[in-house]
């Protein structure tokens, strides 16, 4: 229960699904969590159950697409708590389309700045925090989607796929600093997307061995350990959760 003790953690995108599994857990292993999400009326009633379970939470209302709100969030927790310790970037959005028909402002355009940027941002205004707090633990969250085609989905897969480069490009850019990145890598979830793709879903269910999809908690374990001092040595690692697909 203490995995995360002492820890200060931002978790982005976390009013649902894989986010909010983050914050629970996160919060039951002992780390003061700073989560956020467009969605107050979620987001209260998260910080709410946390409390009441005797963790610590503060929901915070931020546009992922908003560098500026992105670092206010930065700032805010360094300054209520002295440190960043975690960063968790879940913020991400689901839209299918035959790739003709993408509407790059609204489709295209949309997807990177919500799966990528603001991953990109967010790092930018945390990472300068946890050099001064002697290093800490980023993990981003990819996809099954940057290793495999996804031909209705592409949008979503090279946003997945700049999110995999990214965390491997900044893993060795500040491993001198004593700050690891790592991602992981979801397969088929429960978390609250899969009704923007359900054709691609249903196409993929019968090629995963274990024959169900995940459910966010089993994500947010993963999430945990990259995030925990048990990965101390463990950094630009891409933590693969897909119940087998792609070993065949």
């Amino acid at each position: 229960m203490d995995r995360l003790k002492g820890k200060v953690a931002i978790i982005v995108g976390a009013t649902s699904g894989i986010g909010e599994a983050m914050t629970n857990l996160f919060a039951q292993e002992g780390a003061k969590v700073v989560f956020t999400g467009r969605r107050e009326e979620l987001g209260k009633k998260i910080e709410a159950d946390v409390r009441a379970r005797g963790g610590e939470a503060t929901f915070r209302r931020v546009d992922a697409n908003s560098e500026a709100e992105l670092e206010a969030l930065a700032d805010f927790t360094a300054e209520k708590y002295g440190k960043i310790d975690i960063l968790c970037n879940n913020a991400g959005i689901l839209i299918s389309n035959e790739f003709t028909q993408i509407d790059l402002e609204k489709d295209f355009d949309a997807t990177i700045a919500t799966n990528l940027r603001s991953q990109f941002a967010m790092c930018k205004h945390t990472i300068p925090y946890m050099i001064r707090n002697g290093g800490g633990s980023i993990v981003n969250t990819a996809s099954i989607g940057a290793f495999f085609a996804m031909p209705f989905q592409v949008s979503y897969a090279a946003s997945k796929a700049g999110v995999k480069q990214m965390t491997r490009s900044l893993a060795i850019a500040y491993a001198d600093k004593n700050i690891r990145v790592n991602c992981i890598c979801p397969g088929l979830t429960h978390s609250g997307m899969e009704k923007s793709g359900d054709a691609f879903d249903n196409a993929v269910l019968p090629l995963v061995p274990v024959k169900r999809a995940a459910q966010p908690i089993e994500m947010a374990y993963g999430a945990l350990y990259l995030a925990s001092d048990e990965a101390s040595y463990t950094t630009g690692h891409d933590l693969i959760m897909t119940g087998g697909l792609g070993l065949q």
